[in-house]
């Protein structure tokens, strides 16, 4: 992931981590409820606040939780005291390795578009890899966001990479993820802006 992106959120946790924390997710956590096998093992990456694997472990999930910015995991150490030991600092898309075992499921809320198109590809194979046959892979990304200049970055310093729904599904065919399930559904801060897919894809 991009120096200036996770120079933001090393820079402005706090602040971030409680937007997350009041965003109205209730939809987001019926897909994820649905789309992993009951108390199987996930990899979360991106964890952001700690607010959607919290949830998961509170529903009976194992769930090892992983964000690129530093500051922000240390925010999910305080507000979510109960997934000590199961948060740690790794960084897309060269972070991921098997040394943590497979999973029965992975999932990226809001990470994935962050990354350059290059690192996309690398990161979904590195997820393919990460999964048991038949392992599930849940990914939410903006389909649209006005906030976006026209370099691909945000006022920010972020970078958001736009990909269409359909060029999403190749990128899985690609690497091996079958799709699923899509769910398009409303920003859950409200902002208008911005609408997301949610989507649910499958290792043969």
């Amino acid at each position: 992931m991009g120096h200036s992106t996770i120079a933001y959120y090393d820079q402005n946790a706090l602040e971030t981590t409680q937007r997350y924390e009041s965003a109205d997710v209730q939809p987001l956590h019926n897909f994820l409820l649905s789309g992993m096998k009951q108390g199987g093992r996930l990899l979360e990456l991106g964890c952001g606040s700690g607010r959607d694997a919290a949830f998961l472990v509170s529903q009976g999930f194992k769930v090892l939780a992983t964000d690129g910015s530093a500051a922000m995991v240390e925010q999910v150490k305080t507000l979510h005291p109960q997934l000590a030991g199961q948060v740690i600092q790794l960084e897309l898309p060269n972070g991921l390795s098997n040394e943590s075992g497979l999973f029965h499921g992975i999932y990226a809320v809001a990470v994935l578009m962050h990354l350059s198109v290059p690192d996309i590809e690398t990161t979904l194979s590195g997820v393919n890899a990460l999964l048991n046959p038949k392992g599930r892979f849940i990914f939410s990304v903006p389909v649209r966001r006005d906030d976006v200049m026209t370099n691909g970055f945000d006022s920010k310093g972020r970078r958001f990479t736009a990909i269409s729904p359909d060029a999403w599904t190749d990128l899985c065919l690609k690497c091996n993820l079958q799709i699923v399930q899509t769910m398009i559904c409303q920003d859950g801060l409200g902002r208008d802006a911005i609408v997301w897919m949610n989507v649910l894809a499958q290792k043969p």
